[in-house]
């Protein structure tokens, strides 16, 4: 990009600060010697003077003004304020092209002197690099005075690279040779100090191009002092020999401070956490920069924050207290941490542990606050589940005791004390043999041990003894604790007392025994004395005998029920237990055509998924369809079975099995039993067969609804998929 040489009367300046009465006060100062643009829109100028906070706002701008203007000079001249060194480097961005982004530094406030004397060094660098060749023909008499008294180092090297034709004041200072010694070195032996071939690719470039520049040179003096150069090239012609004039500055010390002040940065951008710098000095204590973890946290980006207070991250959950004392610390410059419920951008709440510290400048004045934000939501989650575990394990009914992984006692709950009788202070620290009642032997106890040292959970029922000395039936379950490494650290023990569910499974076992056995063994005696006295009595007493016989099949047929639903409790599905219901269907088909010959089945089960369920579910569903026909006064009695998935939120998680018909319907009090889940002497079904169907469906974790009408019933039963989480 080409661009005019600056008005040397009045060069253009663009002025880029903060603050209206810094930027009145520059540009009076300037007026009088340049022509000064006051904007934050980047223009072609000649020099730019950029404030240390408009820096980061303008610093890509920049940074792209100089690209397109090289190998024109573009000089930018950053003000930092006094008692804030240390921000500028936060607020500088790297640019592309090995092209320095900052030119010069002054620290405010700076004499008028100093600044005109600044400013015309750059305008100097500038106009150098834009036509020097040109310029050291047409005005040699004007070179030769800028060549002797420029502050930059300058070189006059022959066009074969092999002497120093001319070297200026500046130049022999900084490398600390007189011009005769200076004369006796070749270029490549000043230039190549840490790189062999550098400077003749660069020289060749500058042969090839007319012009170059780079920031890679580096150089040792005459006393051994390495320093790293800031070098343009240039092409010209003095009596009509070709010549290279290199323009060197040494930026040592400015590219070590950018340096450190780029790992700063770089440290504080790649912090695990939000990083804010907030300014005290401007009205209601604005945020000033922002590091990419506070954008990760929050959401909000660098243009969303800066300039604002920190505040806007609050919501209508924050609690008052902790803002409070974070309010309270600021005032008082005082360091502080506190953790408060904030707002992301998306509106999510997060818990935010915020610290802020007060930052001093050198005369101890306060300059800004440094806050730290850190996401500590997964911790304060697991903090309320604590206690939420906590207060459940206190006030389970379940007995919950933990022993270290010696077997010691360290918590015990209020429902082990219920339970055992001992208060927990009385047991802290001592084995639960505390409680053994000696009814297990040795190897029940050597085998408890074996699984939960293995890692694995123990599961049985056994007696214990209370403080009191009573008996009582527990089922237990024991469960290894490891710690972060694994290691098996503790052991947790639930206990329920099953006392009464022993006594009453017991009695129960014994009646169904009792009655089963006599219930048989009666009806034999009834079914063969029935078939003798049919055999032998004429056809008048054959009516009286008929009843005997089909009470005796009822009750036979009663027998067989009982037998079922005993099996329903006797052994827990299986976790992996899955039933295809296509070739259910297809058994029950044909056992039903076998036994209702006079009665029509129609089937609609399609392409169903498997459910969870076992061979019980078809003793149910058989006993579905024999109700449908035997209770149906119908002439013709019908029966439908459809497979659908509900059309509602559960169509992935569950089966609907639905079993019409066109009888008279259930009587309401028998579905009103079913859905209340008891009997009463008043109120109770007429049979087990709805019953052996409603506990099926439980058994398998899934329910059951009735639907009677005038015009006939229909059972569903609604079972989970197989295949669902």
């Amino acid at each position: 990009m080409s661009v005019e040489t600056p008005d040397d009367a009045n060069p253009q300046i663009q002025l880029i600060v903060s603050g209206d009465p810094d930027r009145d006060a520059l540009t009076n100062l300037l007026a009088d010697r340049y022509r000064v643009v006051v904007d934050t829109d980047i223009q072609s100028v000649d020099a730019y003077l950029v404030g240390d906070r408009m820096l980061p706002h303008v610093s890509d701008a920049l940074a792209e003004q100089k690209r397109e203007q090289h190998p024109t000079f573009a000089p930018v001249l950053a003000v930092t304020r006094q008692d804030t060194p240390s921000l500028l480097g936060t607020q500088v961005a790297d640019a592309a092209d090995d092209i320095s982004l900052i030119d010069e530094v002054v620290t405010a406030p700076v004499d008028r002197e100093t600044l005109y004397r600044r400013l015309r060094n750059l305008l100097v660098r500038r106009r150098q690099s834009a036509a020097l060749a040109d310029r050291v023909v047409r005005t040699a008499q004007r070179f030769q005075q800028l060549f002797e008294s420029t502050n930059d180092a300058l070189f006059v090297i022959s066009g074969d690279a092999e002497r120093f034709e001319d070297v200026n004041p500046a130049a022999r200072s900084l490398l600390g040779y007189s011009a005769d010694e200076l004369a006796s070195l070749s270029p490549s032996a000043v230039f190549d100090h840490d790189d062999s071939g550098r400077f003749a690719a660069f020289f060749e470039t500058v042969q090839a191009t007319g012009s170059e520049w780079t920031n890679q040179f580096s150089c040792e003096t005459a006393s051994g002092e390495v320093r790293l150069l800031e070098v343009s090239g240039t092409m010209f012609e003095a009596d009509d020999q070709p010549s290279v004039l290199f323009s060197a500055r040494d930026v040592t010390n400015r590219r070590r401070y950018q340096e450190e002040l780029e790992l700063r940065t770089e440290a504080m951008e790649g912090a695990p956490m939000g990083i804010t710098i907030s300014d005290p000095n401007r009205e209601d204590n604005p945020i000033v920069y922002i590091n990419s973890g506070f954008e990760t946290i929050t959401g909000y980006s660098p243009a969303e924050t800066v300039g604002r207070n920190c505040r806007f991250l609050q919501g209508e959950e924050t609690r008052e207290e902790p803002v409070a004392v974070l309010r309270e610390a600021i005032e008082n410059e005082r360091p502080v941490a506190v953790e408060l419920r904030n707002y992301r951008k998306n509106g999510t709440m997060f818990w935010n542990r915020v610290t802020v510290a007060p930052v001093y400048g050198d005369n101890d004045e306060l300059t800004h606050f440094i806050g730290f934000q850190e996401d500590v939501s997964d911790r304060k989650e697991r903090e309320q589940k604590l206690v939420l575990f906590r207060r459940a394990v206190e006030n389970t009914a379940q007995a919950v005791f933990i022993t270290d992984k010696d077997g010691h006692i360290v918590y015990a709950n209020p429902a082990f004390e219920t339970q055992t009788g001992y208060d927990r202070t009385e047991i802290d620290g001592f084995k639960p043999n505390s409680i053994n009642s000696g009814k297990q032997d040795e190897a029940f106890y050597e085998e408890l041990w074996e699984t939960i040292l293995a890692g694995e959970i123990w599961e049985a029922e056994l007696v214990n003894q209370r403080k009191s000395g009573e008996l009582y039936h527990v089922s237990q379950s024991i469960a290894p604790i490891t710690d972060e490494e694994g290691e098996i650290s503790h052991f947790v023990a639930i206990e329920q007392d099953i006392t009464d569910r022993r006594h009453n499974e017991q009695q129960l076992s014994v009646l169904n025994r009792v009655l089963r056995h006599n219930l048989r063994n009666g009806l034999n005696v009834i079914q063969g004395n029935a078939n003798l006295l049919s055999n032998s009595v004429d056809a008048d007493l054959q009516r009286f005998v008929k009843p005997i016989e089909n009470r005796a099949e009822s009750l036979s047929q009663l027998s067989r029920k009982v037998g079922t639903i005993e099996s329903l409790f006797s052994r827990r599905p299986e976790a992996e237990v899955v039933c295809d219901l296509e070739s259910v269907f297809v058994e029950l088909e044909g056992a039903f055509e076998s036994r209702h010959p006079g009665a029509t089945l129609s089937m609609s089960v399609g392409d169903v998924p498997p459910i969870r369920a076992d061979n019980r579910l078809q003793a149910a569903l058989s006993e579905l369809l024999d109700n449908a026909v035997v209770h149906n006064t119908n002439d013709e009695p019908k029966v439908w079975v459809s497979v659908t998935t509900p059309t509602d939120n559960k169509d992935d998680e569950w089966v609907a099995i639905e079993i019409c018909d066109n009888g008279p319907g259930i009587p309401e009090h028998e579905t009103r039993v079913l859905q209340e889940g008891t009997e009463t002497p008043l109120e109770h079904a007429t049979g087990l067969g709805l019953w052996l169907a409603y506990w099926t469906t439980s058994l398998f974790g899934g329910d059951i609804a009735i639907e009677s009408t005038d015009t006939g019933t229909c059972v569903t039963l609604l079972l989970p998929r197989a295949d669902s989480e």
